[in-house]
Formats: C-alpha cells, structure tokens, sequence
C-alpha cells in the first residue's frame, strides 16, 4: 500500500455521554465515559494504517503519561512515530467532548503540546516515497504548528507530493488567510459545505456550485464536499463533477466522522479510484464511523467498510 504523511494534532479524548446541556453553572451527569486517542489526522492516520497504508504522522505530544500513552496507542496501530515530537513544557492535548442522545458532539480543548510543533520538526526523510501528504486545517490555527505545516507543504510541492487539506468544521473563520494564501499549492480541501461561504468571504451564498468554481479558480485542483444527512458528498475540478449518496445509518456519535471521510478519500485516490468512487468510500468511512462510539483506535477497517457497501448494495 501508499506512503502517506500527515500532519495535525494528537490529543486524548475524554467522551462524556450527557442526556441533556445543563444551563450556565448547572451540571449534566454523565451516563458513559470514555478515553482514548484521538486528533483529526491521527483518526484519519489509523484508518488509513487500518487499511494497510504505511503512516508517517508529524506531531507533538507532552511528556506526560498520556503521551507515553498516545505513543504506544499509534505504534501498536502500525503508525509510525518516528517524527513525533516531545514537549517539556507544555501537556499532552486533552479535549473534553460531550456527546448528546442523537449523538452530536460538543468539544472542549486546550491545545497543549500540539501548538508548539515547529518548522525544525518537519524532517524531511518523512516524505521519502510518499504518495500524499495529508494536513489538518487544526494545525494552522497557532503560529509555531502553522509554520510546521507550510515547511511540511513545501517539501511536498518540492517531491511532487500532492496536498490534502481538511478543514474540519467550526474553525474555518479562524484560518481564512491562511487557507486562501495555500489554495495554488493544495490538490485536494475537504469541507462542509456550510463553511464554504466563509471560506470564499461570501455570507448568504447558496449557489454551492459557483462558490466551488471560485475556489478552484483559487487554484486547488479538487474539491471534495462533505456529505451528511441525505446530502450527497461531490468531488469537484474543473469541468467535472462526482457525486455519492449519503448513507442513511443510525448516528451514535459523530466524533472523528470527518476524518474518516478524509481517509476514505485518501484511500481511493491513492489507490487509483475513480472520483465517483472516492466520494462513495468516503461517504462509507464517514457512515460506519458514525456508528461506533470514539474514534481514533474505534475508527472503521477498510473490510468492514468494504461490507458495509455490499450490504448498501444488496440490503437482501
């Protein structure tokens, strides 16, 4: 299988199931718990390690217990830890998450260790025969982990590596000018298509087709919308478009949801897919992942993805 490089945060999840939002100083008692691995390219990184493919994840964790955890969580996973970083001053990432009954999550994050990857973290023997280099738009809210992603995408364009951009949902208006300054040397950006207007500073737009035609008149080669709720997920490039379906699946919690769309898309282009095909594996990651609880270690194989699809296609 491809080399793939990645590069974003890795953190610890702690997953509080909650029956209801308490008011401002109220409280809500959990009814589950859970703690595990987790950062939007590390879920995207054990999926693709899950299928096979040889990941190179750049990050920073602390020194504490919990980075010692991490790191034997993504070694035992077959992720490559190599050009994982340590920090002495600043702690292992932790995000809180609450996840209601109809499985929507609510995160809280200090972002630790993860904003202090720097530019003199990026090796550049991680790229050595990649086949992609995937960035999580996570990593382009701090300084210091800005500067390690555009060092990264450098030596990316410099090897003919082609770029994949996630933009997970919720940040986007924090890193407009740093998305837009990065659209020519990106191939691929993954997005929600409520973010699309605000990414393209057009607030109110709906006409997601012409939005599309003017981010790849940005210069990014590909753009794969995020399906959900019946929406169809579309893969976007100039002159041509590929849509799939949604999968209708009962939701437990859509943490890690949008990573593992990005895996799917990952998968299927590095492994020769048509586009209509990389928007149904993808659709089919997200879809499985949304059943489980977590993500991270609890994020789908791709034979478990495979099955799903051939029950999608003969429900008999």
């Amino acid at each position: 299988m491809a080399a793939v490089v990645l590069l974003g945060d890795i953190n610890i999840d702690l997953v509080l199931a909650i029956p209801a939002y308490p008011g401002v100083g109220g409280e809500a008692i959990a009814t589950g718990q859970t703690a595990m691995i987790g950062g939007s390219a590390t879920n995207t990184a054990f999926a693709l390690a899950k299928a096979g493919h040889d990941c190179r994840l750049i990050g920073r964790l602390g020194t504490d217990s919990w980075g010692r955890e991490a790191l034997s969580e993504l070694a035992a996973a077959g992720i490559s830890t190599r050009w994982i970083g340590r920090d002495d001053r600043e702690p292992t990432q932790i995000n809180v998450i609450t996840v209601s009954p109809a499985g929507e999550r609510t995160m809280f994050a200090y972002r630790g260790a993860n904003a202090r990857l720097s530019a003199t973290d990026v090796d550049p023997a991680a790229f050595a025969g990649a086949a992609l280099f995937h960035l999580s738009g996570y990593a382009l809210l701090e300084p210091y982990q800005t500067e390690s992603a555009l060092t990264a995408i450098d030596i990316a364009v410099d090897a003919d590596i082609p770029v994949t951009l996630d933009i997970p949902g919720g940040v986007v208006a924090d890193i407009v000018a740093q998305i837009r300054a990065l659209l020519p040397r990106v191939d691929t950006i993954m997005l929600g298509s409520a973010d699309l207007p605000v990414l393209l500073e057009q607030p109110g737009a709906e006409d997601e087709e012409k939005l599309v035609a003017m981010l790849l008149e940005s210069g990014v080669r590909r753009v794969a919308m995020k399906g959900s709720d019946g929406k169809p997920s579309c893969l976007y490039r100039t002159g041509k478009t590929a849509r799939a379906p949604w999968f209708p699946v009962e939701v437990v919690d859509t943490v890690g949801a949008g990573d593992a769309f990005a895996a799917g898309h990952i998968h299927g282009r590095v492994t020769g897919l048509t586009d209509p095909d990389c928007c149904r594996i993808a659709n089919a990651y997200g879809a499985v992942a949304v059943t489980r609880k977590g993500a991270g270690r609890a994020m789908p194989t791709k034979d478990e993805v495979l099955e799903f699809l051939k029950k999608a296609d003969d429900p008999t």
